[in-house]
């Protein structure tokens, strides 16, 4: 039994819904750019933020008085992907979420710990701000809102959580431990999440928002946009990632010819890592893909983000109803690396299994 993709969403700097993530990929344009600052870097910082996305016009204000962008952009998400695809999307009693993060609101933590240190008391915070300091706390808020009483997970896996994702709902889904699977990641733009970022070094212009996955087993869904065939991820203890992400690249796409891979999405929001990336495919697939895209030089780096938005890129990008092959590779800074393929089926739903699966 494969797992599919039966259907996705996006909240991005490129507007609200599949739609306008689409069109701005194919576009190949980059979003517009906004200026912040705050109290937590009040230096001019510019961003590809999501305009106009206010929490309480898009929610309601029931609820949401106290809610972090990271959850509102989760919760807005699943919402419009159960809507728009109402048809395709079966919620049960087992159907679960799963959403990849980095740390949670770094905005809410920031706010929360600064008020336990500054009021008059450790104490005298708003209680009503706690559960939205958690790193599961967007998670929890997607199931509450939309009734999903499955399996519930936050991985905390930065800018590989595309990958963590697609693996661990894959797991749910084969064990028989949930119907389908919402997997994706979000990650918000603020003043606390700058300051993190250029502090480590991380130069680049940030983006922020919000790819959901709707994940099948294979036969549920017979127009099922894509198949999950193979995933790895490795640490590079050396120090050299590009040889270790070709080492993942080798072992996903055994036996797999060159010319049956259409298209390669790449993580690196910087120079420097989409460059290693792309070496690492030249070296396994040589110069014969396609298609190679980078959503971050469209989006910002959107970081735990990355993996869903590079995803959600391949299936909106790719043409025609032919079979074909996709690869996302990703890099992250704490030494990890990782790669996926995909089986674009462009609706017809005959998912198989391939030699080379590694889950």
């Amino acid at each position: 039994m494969a797992t599919v993709i039966s259907a996705w969403s996006a909240t991005s700097p490129f507007g609200d819904g599949r739609a306008a993530f689409a069109d701005g990929m194919r576009a190949g344009v980059p979003a517009p750019v906004v200026a912040h600052s705050d109290d937590w870097f009040p230096e001019p910082d510019t961003a590809h933020a999501v305009r106009g996305f206010d929490i309480e016009d898009r929610l309601g204000r029931k609820g949401t008085s106290s809610m972090d962008r990271t959850t509102a952009l989760a919760v807005s998400t699943v919402g419009r992907l159960h809507k728009d695809d109402a048809g395709v999307v079966a919620v049960d009693e087992r159907t679960g979420i799963v959403l990849g993060t980095s740390s949670g609101s770094t905005q809410t933590q920031f706010a929360f710990t600064a008020d336990s240190l500054t009021r008059r008391k450790p104490y005298f915070v708003n209680p009503a701000q706690m559960p939205f300091a958690l790193m599961n706390s967007a998670a929890a808020q997607c199931a509450s809102w939309h009734g999903l009483t499955g399996p519930n997970t936050t991985l905390a896996a930065g800018r590989l959580s595309g990958i963590a994702t697609l693996r661990y709902a894959d797991r749910l889904l084969r064990t028989g431990r949930a119907s389908g699977v919402f997997a994706g990641a979000a990650e918000e733009y603020g003043g606390a999440r700058t300051l993190l970022e250029r502090r480590s070094g991380n130069a680049t212009r940030l983006g922020e928002g919000c790819a959901i996955l709707f994940l099948q087993p294979s036969g549920w869904n017979r127009s099922a946009l894509a198949e999950v065939v193979a995933l790895d991820t490795r640490l590079a203890l050396e120090g050299e990632p590009r040889e270790v992400l070709v080492g993942c690249l080798r072992r996903v796409l055994a036996g797999v010819a060159s010319r049956d891979v259409w298209g390669v999405a790449l993580s690196g929001p910087d120079p420097a890592t989409a460059t290693l990336e792309q070496e690492a495919v030249e070296q396994v697939l040589g110069r014969e893909v396609e298609r190679v895209v980078v959503p971050a030089k469209l989006i910002g780096d959107t970081g735990a983000a990355t993996g869903a938005f590079q995803l959600a890129a391949l299936l909106a990008l790719r043409e025609g109803e032919r079979e074909q092959l996709a690869v996302a590779t990703a890099v992250d800074r704490d030494g990890m690396v990782g790669c996926v393929v995909v089986r674009l089926l462009g609706g017809s739903g005959n998912a198989t299994q391939v030699r080379g699966s590694s889950r």
